[in-house]
């Protein structure tokens, strides 16, 4: 009986390591994610509240992550992003007060085309949902502006990385831009009392280019250092809505820094490992 016994253990440790290389052999698909940090200039314009325009400082906090899928790892990713920022706006006299807060969440996926070891090429599509308000402490009749927006955007991207020295770089411009969506809008003169009595007609919208256009364009530098990688970067973001003879216009300029946790492989590369930043 132990002989039996010792005869399957000898060959189930034979069997085990037979297996092992060809488990390790796997191809890895590890998670990029990137916590930052962004401030900057926001100007605004929401009839709705007030036909001047304000504008002040706008900071906020950002995360995204990307990973390789296990079907075509080589040219399909998938991409998570959220953001949320806050800030205070004046009016050009400042004085008048608008604080501002919006929160941003997309989910997609895009098809990659590398054209060499250094450069590579993204194009997808996203799924974006927004929330937040404009609030401005002088108006008391109509003194808050909701934003609320589900959209279809197209997503672009194009990287390159390089060498400083010893120290890996990677250089990548992002950029979304509208195919279509909804969005919230009252009436010119409706007040949220009014909808919140029963006059809810005519509120969701439909976006495309000439009602809902966002375009947001994000340019970063990633110096990877191997157990760690961090981004440096500036943001543009154009927002322009039109509804009910209402307008809405936002105009930001942000810089961002990000850090990257285990970097993202252009220091230590792995062979098995396939990464979704370049």
């Amino acid at each position: 009986m132990i002989h039996r016994l010792l005869l399957l253990f000898t060959l189930f440790v034979c069997g085990l390591s037979s297996l092992c290389p060809a488990l390790l052999a796997e191809e890895q698909r590890p998670v990029a994610g990137c916590y930052g940090f962004q401030i900057g200039e926001n100007r605004v314009l929401s009839t709705y509240l007030s036909p001047l325009r304000f504008h002040g400082t706008y900071f906020g906090v950002y995360g995204q992550w990307g990973k390789a899928l296990p079907s075509n790892s080589e040219r399909v990713i998938m991409n998570f992003r959220t953001s949320a920022n806050f800030g205070n706006l004046y009016n050009p006299a400042y004085t008048a007060l608008m604080t501002g807060v919006d929160i941003n969440a997309s989910w997609g996926i895009s098809w990659r085309k590398r054209f060499s070891n250094n450069l590579q090429f993204t194009a997808g599509g996203i799924g974006e949902l927004e929330g937040g308000a404009f609030y401005l402490t002088r108006n008391s009749n109509n003194p808050v502006c909701a934003l609320a927006a589900l959209r279809v955007l197209g997503d672009l991207s194009l990287s390159y990385h390089f060498n400083i020295g010893r120290l890996p770089v990677l250089i990548s411009d992002n950029c979304t831009l509208p195919l279509f969506g909804l969005f919230f809008s009252p009436q010119y003169g409706e007040t949220y009392y009014e909808i919140y009595l029963g006059n809810r007609s005519n509120l969701l919208h439909p976006g495309w280019w000439g009602s809902d256009f966002r375009i947001s364009n994000h340019l970063a530098f990633t110096l990877d250092f191997g157990k760690t990688a961090m981004e440096l970067g500036y943001r543009f973001t154009f927002h322009n809505q039109y509804a009910e003879n209402l307008t809405l216009r936002t105009l930001s300029h942000q810089f961002t820094i990000g850090i990257i946790p285990n970097g993202i492989g252009l220091k230590n590369r792995k062979k098995e490992h396939n990464y979704s930043l370049y």
